[in-house]
């Protein structure tokens, strides 16, 4: 069978191995998604099929939206303000194995794996591509497909690893999860690929190029537990210049600025607009994310030490506290920053403590962080534990809202001490049920019953 004629076959298969009709899939395709029934035959339908990969990250399910939020709304930093019961779960930290919202940013994030396979899958058939231009969207596919099984892993541990262009449902609708460790071996393998084979496109940090994988591969590689390697990494991706802004509000208000490694760019068209700014904007309609009283106290009080991340983070609007890094409401464009340079000077100086010493490097990169922040240098941290209580701080204040709080909890250990003694088992997503009805082979995380 020649591949322009299992392009159909492949995502009615994959439909429904993750518990959705064929319909369903069709007609929730991103806008600007190469057509399915249009093969891959050419560079040109090459650079639009890869676009459309970035268009799928831009669904209000990942990055448009909830799979951002939550990472902070599960945890500390936001809570939910609606009558959605799906985000009041996540707000609560008490989501069920039957919210459908999980389930929707499940296969949301597997549409995004099934386009980078089927790129992967349809490269041979390219007329016109040269050699470099073959790898270069080879590695844009696989870094893609790593970062999204990156998201998957650190909310819900294994999940099913599906890598291949698969042509009956039979092949796929009884993949069980893949271990923690065979996930991060894979997604180090694929960042290794990308970071040798990326072309240095000019849409960066828009679209992936091998700095994007040198710094992905630091930030895997702490939270595989693996610091010699993230503090390699974090090195090399500081050297590859990338600047600090100055002022840390123009981080959000100037896209694409020298501080932005890899960025998901979004515009005011219908399709591609991000609801990252109206859901935190009391001034419209739908659902709500604020930031919760404790940590809007906390931040204000480094605020109060001159700390300047506060007013460009947080805005006090009546008696409601709006996140303020997206707040083009109006337009519904701000950019999602999935990678920015702040964040490998704190994965470097925590890499560094977690082999064993608090040296003159884990102070400098600190301070780096704290004084743009407009916070005095520290001189000195008595101990390994200190300096880790220090680092996730400044993580705390200078990631909020950008997907790092949840992680950030795991991998300091400190994320149980949000849930009673009886629910530490909900540290851990559930698997959604939709997904385990349709796949027998797909187990349920540990604690969570079947409803």
């Amino acid at each position: 069978m020649k591949k322009n004629n299992l392009i159909y076959t492949y995502l009615l298969a994959v439909s429904f191995l993750f518990g959705m009709g064929a319909c369903d899939t069709l007609d929730q395709e991103p806008v600007n998604q190469i057509p399915t029934d249009e093969a891959i035959t050419n560079a040109r339908s090459a650079e639009r099929a890869i676009l459309g990969m970035y268009d799928g990250m831009q669904s209000e399910n990942y990055y448009g939206l909830r799979y951002l939020y939550y990472q902070d709304t599960y945890t500390d930093n936001l809570q939910h303000a609606g009558t959605f019961t799906t985000d009041q779960e996540v707000s609560f930290r008490r989501i069920n194995p039957s919210n459908l919202q999980i389930r929707s940013t499940w296969q949301t994030m597997y549409r995004v794996i099934r386009d980078a396979n089927f790129i992967l899958f349809s490269l041979s058939n390219l007329e016109d591509a040269t050699e470099e231009q073959l790898l270069a969207y080879e590695a844009e596919a696989r870094f893609i497909r790593a970062y999204v099984y990156y998201d998957l892993l650190r909310v819900f541990n294994g999940v099913p690893l599906v890598t291949d262009f698969v042509t009956t449902v039979d092949e796929i609708n009884t993949l069980p999860r893949a271990s923690t460790e065979d996930l991060y071996a894979f997604i180090i393998a694929e960042l290794q690929f990308a970071e040798q084979n990326l072309g240095e496109t000019p849409d960066a940090p828009f679209r992936a190029r091998p700095a994007a994988a040198t710094a992905m591969l630091a930030r895997v590689h702490l939270q595989a537990g693996n610091p010699g390697q993230a503090a390699q990494k974090a090195t090399e991706a500081i050297g590859l210049g990338y600047s600090l802004l100055p002022n840390y509000r123009d981080i959000w208000t100037i896209p694409g600025n020298a501080e932005m490694i890899f960025n998901l760019s979004f515009t005011n068209v219908d399709g591609d607009q991000s609801a990252l700014a109206i859901s935190s904007d009391p001034a419209t309609g739908g659902q709500k994310f604020y930031v919760r009283e404790d940590f809007f106290n906390q931040f204000a009080a480094s605020a109060a030490e001159g700390d300047t991340r506060f007013a460009a983070s947080i805005l006090p609007q009546g008696n409601v506290r709006r996140v303020n890094k997206y707040y083009r409401s109006g337009t519904n464009d701000d950019n999602a920053p999935l990678i920015r340079l702040a964040e490998m000077y704190l994965i470097r100086a925590e890499a560094i403590v977690r082999q064993g010493s608090v040296t003159a490097q884990v102070i400098t990169d600190i301070n780096t962080i704290r004084n743009r922040a407009g916070l005095v240098s520290l001189t000195g941290l008595a101990s390994p534990a200190a300096a880790l209580t220090e680092i996730q701080r400044q993580r705390r204040f200078e990631l909020a809202f950008e997907g790092h709080r949840y992680s950030d909890m795991r991998r300091f250990g400190n994320i149980g001490t949000l849930f009673p003694d009886n629910e530490q088992f909900r540290v851990i997503w559930p698997i959604p049920l939709q997904e385990i009805e349709v796949n027998p082979n797909l187990e349920q995380n540990p604690g969570y019953t079947a409803e």
